[in-house]
C-alpha cells in the first residue's frame, strides 16, 4: 500500500538545481562552515560558571542576549545539512548538542541558556518586567527560545536523539518555574518580548505527547495580542513587529496540535491578512524601525524591512497554507523569497543584512563576520537552507508546484521523481519532467497573480491541446504519469508599476514578480560592512524624479539585457535628463540604489537635505537603535517611549524623562572631530506645557548638553500641532575636537521639569537650511 501524506515536501525530498537559489545556498553553506561552534557555546558554559573552550563572539554575543546566536546556528546547521547532506555540518551540530548535554550533566540543571539563570528567577516572580527587559537582562525568553528551537530542529531534521533528551530537560526546567505562576503573573511576564515560546512547547507536545507541554504553550500565549486578533481587530499600530509575529506562529501551532483552539486559527489568518495587505512593502517586508505604523502606511526609511519579520512571516505563511492551500499565500511567499530574503545575503562574504533600506538612494548594510550577531544575522544563517521548503506541497495524489525554482523532487509517497528545469525569472519558460516511476496524480501548477497574459502548459509537446489559465489559483493536469513525460510551462512576464498605498507619487517597478531597483553606482559609497547596529549612515546618491503622463511603463522602460533582467528608464522621463539602469533588487549589492521612485512629485526635500548632512542619528525605538546608541537615564527618573501619528498618518516614536529633579536621558552619537558639528533634534510639536500626570504639574522645559556642555534650552508647548518640528544647536568646536563620539543629553530644568518628547536626534556636519527652529524658552 502506498503511503500518502499532506504537507510541504522539504529539503530532504528536494534538491536545488542550477540557479540563483542554489548559488545563494552554497554561499550560506560556506558561511556556516566558517563559524566556530565553541565561540557560540562559550556563553552557555560561562552562565554556569564552567570554563569555556574559546572566547565568545563579540557584538550582541557580548551582551545579556548572548546565546541566541547559538540557537539560530543549530537550526541553520540542521536545515542546511538536510538541504545539502554536508556531513561536516551534521558533525558540528552533534558536537554542539553533546556539549549542551555535558552542561546539564555537570550542573544537574536542565537550564542551558547563554545568560544567567537569575534572569528567569526574576521572570518567575513577574518582577521588573519591561517591554524588552526582565531586570537588567535583555529579552531572556526570546533568547532561549532560539536554543529550544535549534534543539528541536536538530531532533526533527537530523534525527539527533540526544537533542530531544536535552530539550525536554530544558523544557522541564521551565515547567517547574512556570507552573506556580498565576495567569496574571504570566501575562505580566509576557509583556517582555519572548519569541515563540508557545510554539516550541506546542511542538514538544506534538513530539512527546506530554500534556503539560501543551498547558505551558497555552500559558505562553500573550492575550493582549491574541484577543483582538481573535475578534479580527487590528490593534498593531506602534507595536514592535517581530515581537508579535512569533506569538501568532505559536498560536497557529497550538491550533495544529489542538483544534479546540479555533479562535487561534482565526487570529493567525486575520493577522496574516492585515500584515500582508495593509502593512507591507512592495518586496514583501514589513515594519519601519522594527515597528508597525498605521494601517495603510508605507513610509520609507533606512530601517524598513527587518529581515527577521519576513523570515517569520514566511514561516507563518506555510502554516496557513497547510490549512488552506490558497495560491495567494504562495504569491506572497514568492515575493518575499525572491525580492527580500534572497537579497539579504552578501554574495561575496555570506554576511547578512538587518534592514532592507527603502530610503531613496541608500544602500544595503551588512553585519561583520565576527561582531554583529544581530537577530537578523541569526535568522539570516537559516534562510539559505530553507530555499526549497515551499516549492512543492502534497495532498494525497495532488502535487502542488508553488514556486518555479529549478529543483529535483523525490515524491516518495507516490513513487515518482520529478525535475523542474527553468532559468526563471530570467526566462518565462520551464519544463517539469517525470524522471522515475509511474502513478496517477494531479499536478497542480500555481497560476501567479502577477500574470498579465494567460499561463500555458503542454504535455509531451502536444501544442494542439494546451492547458491554459489566467485567473490566479492552480492549473490542474491529472493523468497517469510515467517516466519521460514532460510538461512545458510558459509564464508570460512583463513590466508593470506598483503604486504605494499611502502616496500616489511614490512608485516601484516590477518585471513579473521581480522587484527592480535603480542601480545608482558606488561612487562615494561608505564602508557597508559595519561593526554594530549604530552605524546606519544615511548617505544617499541623488535619485531623479520621474516625470511622465504615460501610464504604460513599457513606453519608457526598455529591456537592455534579458539574460540578467537589466532594464533602463529613459532619459526622457527623468528630472536630470539621464537614463537609469534597473536590475533585480536581490542583485543590488555594494552600490547605492532606490526601489521607490518620486513620481511626478519632488518628494520630501527636508528628509533628503537632512540625510545628506547627517553624521549619526538615533530614534527612540525602545530597542536596538537606542541600545546601540547607549541610552542612559537617571536611575530613578521615569523615562518613557511611545508613539504618535502625524497629520499624514506617519508613525513617530518619542522619548521623555521626568519624575525626579534633573531628570534626563542621553545617547552616544558619532561626530567628526576635525570639523564643525551640530545637533539637530526632532520634537513632537503637539505637546503642551505644563501638563499634569498623577496629580503633579510638569513643565516641558529642558537643556540640551553635549559632553556636559549646554548647547541650548528648549520649551515644548504646542509648537506644531499634529507634526514634528526640528531645532538645530551649534556644538562648540572645542567640545568635539579630536573626538569620534559625544554624549547628547536632554535634562529637565527644574524639580518638576520634563525633557522631551524627543522624536529623533542627529549629529550633522552643517545646519539644514530648511529647518525652522522653534525655541520657546
Amino acid at each position: 500500500m502506498i503511503e500518502t501524506k499532506k504537507g510541504f515536501l522539504g529539503p530532504e525530498h528536494v534538491e536545488l538545481l542550477n540557479g540563483v537559489f542554489q548559488t545563494s545556498q552554497e554561499v550560506g553553506e560556506r558561511y556556516l562552515l566558517s563559524l566556530d561552534i565553541d565561540r557560540f557555546l562559550a556563553p552557555c558554559f560561562e552562565a554556569h560558571g564552567l570554563p569555556a573552550k574559546k572566547e565568545r563572539y563579540a557584538g550582541w554575543e557580548a551582551r545579556s542576549i548572548s546565546g541566541h546566536s547559538l540557537g539560530h546556528y543549530l537550526s541553520a546547521l540542521a536545515v542546511t545539512y538536510q538541504a545539502t547532506g554536508n556531513e561536516t555540518l551534521k558533525q558540528t551540530l552533534d558536537y554542539a548538542v553533546s556539549e549542551l548535554a555535558s552542561i546539564q550533566q555537570h550542573t544537574g540543571s536542565g537550564y542551558v541558556g547563554g545568560l544567567s539563570e537569575e534572569a528567569f528567577r526574576i521572570a518567575f516572580r513577574a518582577e521588573h518586567i519591561g517591554g524588552f527587559n526582565i531586570g537588567e537582562y535583555w529579552v531572556p525568553w526570546y533568547n532561549v527560545h532560539k536554543i529550544y528551537r535549534g534543539l528541536i530542529d536538530a531532533y526533527k531534521l537530523t534525527s539527533n536523539g540526544q537533542a530531544l533528551d536535552v530539550v525536554t530537560r530544558f523544557a522541564d526546567w521551565a515547567v517547574e518555574g512556570l507552573s506556580p505562576m498565576t495567569e496574571e503573573q504570566m501575562q505580566i511576564m509576557l509583556q517582555c518580548e519572548h519569541g515563540g515560546m508557545n510554539e516550541v512547547f506546542a511542538h514538544l507536545y506534538g513530539i512527546t505527547g506530554k500534556s503539560v507541554y501543551l498547558d505551558i504553550a497555552n500559558k505562553f500565549t500573550h492575550q493582549l495580542i491574541l484577543e483582538p486578533l481573535e475578534h479580527k481587530q487590528d490593534d498593531l499600530q506602534g507595536k514592535h513587529a517581530n515581537t508579535q509575529i512569533p506569538k501568532v506562529i505559536g498560536a497557529a501551532e497550538i491550533y495544529n496540535q489542538d483544534h479546540n483552539h479555533e479562535s487561534y486559527r482565526t487570529a493567525a489568518e486575520f493577522f496574516w491578512d492585515t500584515t500582508i495587505h495593509h502593512r507591507s512593502y512592495v518586496f514583501g517586508a514589513t515594519s519601519i524601525s522594527e515597528h508597525y505604523e498605521a494601517k495603510g502606511m508605507e513610509s520609507l526609511g533606512i530601517k524598513t524591512g527587518e529581515s527577521c519579520c519576513t523570515h517569520n512571516m514566511m514561516h507563518l505563511t506555510k502554516q496557513l497554507y497547510t490549512w488552506n492551500p490558497d495560491s495567494a499565500y504562495m504569491d506572497y511567499y514568492e515575493n518575499a523569497i525572491y525580492n527580500h530574503i534572497l537579497g539579504t545575503q552578501d554574495p561575496d562574504t555570506g554576511n547578512k543584512t538587518y534592514f532592507a533600506s527603502t530610503l531613496q538612494g541608500h544602500y544595503k548594510i551588512y553585519g561583520t563576520h565576527d561582531t554583529a550577531w544581530w537577530c537578523c544575522t541569526g535568522s539570516g544563517m537559516e534562510n539559505p537552507g530553507k530555499y526549497a521548503e515551499a516549492i512543492y506541497f502534497e495532498d494525497e495524489q495532488d502535487l502542488y508546484v508553488n514556486l518555479y525554482i529549478a529543483s529535483q523532487l523525490d515524491w516518495k509517497s507516490q513513487g515518482l521523481s520529478l525535475k523542474l528545469e527553468t532559468n526563471f525569472p530570467y526566462s518565462e519558460k520551464g519544463t517539469l519532467t517525470i524522471t522515475e516511476g509511474s502513478a496517477s496524480a494531479n499536478l497542480r501548477l500555481r497560476v501567479p497573480s502577477w500574470l498579465q497574459e494567460p499561463m500555458t502548459a503542454t504535455v509531451n509537446g502536444d501544442t494542439a491541446h494546451p492547458y491554459t489559465r489566467m485567473e490566479p489559483g492552480y492549473l490542474d493536469i491529472e493523468r497517469t504519469w510515467t517516466a519521460g513525460d514532460v510538461i512545458t510551462i510558459t509564464l508570460p512576464m512583463s513590466l508593470h508599476q506598483y503604486t504605494s498605498r499611502d502616496d500616489a507619487h511614490k512608485v516601484a517597478f516590477l518585471y513579473g514578480p521581480i522587484v527592480l531597483a535603480g542601480a545608482l553606482g558606488s561612487e562615494g559609497l561608505p564602508e557597508d560592512t559595519i561593526v554594530d547596529e549604530t552605524a546606519l549612515n544615511p548617505k544617499t546618491a541623488p535619485v531623479p524624479v520621474i516625470w511622465t503622463g504615460q501610464e504604460d511603463v513599457r513606453e519608457w522602460i526598455k529591456v537592455i539585457d534579458a539574460s540578467t533582467l537589466t532594464f533602463e528608464i529613459s532619459k526622457d522621463v527623468t528630472s536630470d535628463g539621464n537614463p537609469v539602469k534597473l536590475i533585480p533588487f536581490y542583485d543590488v549589492h555594494h552600490e547605492f540604489y532606490t526601489v521607490y521612485w518620486p513620481f511626478n512629485d519632488e518628494g520630501d526635500a527636508l528628509e533628503k537635505e537632512l540625510n545628506d548632512i547627517t553624521i549619526d542619528r538615533v530614534q527612540p525605538d525602545g530597542q536596538q537603535d537606542e541600545i546601540g546608541h547607549h541610552l542612559d537615564s537617571n536611575c530613578r527618573a521615569e523615562h518613557h517611549n511611545g508613539f504618535y501619528t502625524d497629520s499624514r498618518n506617519k508613525l513617530h516614536m518619542w522619548r521623555e524623562a521626568f519624575g525626579v529633579s534633573g531628570a534626563y536621558f542621553s545617547y552616544q552619537l558619532a561626530v567628526e572631530g576635525s570639523a564643525p558639528n551640530y545637533v539637530c533634534v526632532a520634537y513632537w510639536g503637539g505637546d503642551h506645557s505644563p501638563f499634569v500626570r498623577e496629580g503633579t504639574r510638569h513643565e516641558r522645559i529642558f537643556s540640551i548638553a553635549v559632553d556636559g556642555h549646554v548647547v541650548g534650552e528648549q520649551r515644548i508647548h504646542m509648537n506644531k500641532i499634529g507634526e514634528v518640528f526640528y531645532v538645530t544647536y551649534d556644538i562648540p568646536e572645542e567640545v568635539t575636537s579630536g573626538k569620534d563620539s559625544v554624549r547628547v543629553a536632554f535634562q529637565a530644568l527644574n524639580d518638576n521639569g520634563c525633557a522631551g518628547k524627543v522624536v529623533e536626534v542627529r549629529t550633522t556636519r552643517s545646519k539644514p537650511e530648511t529647518v525652522f527652529s522653534q525655541n520657546e524658552v
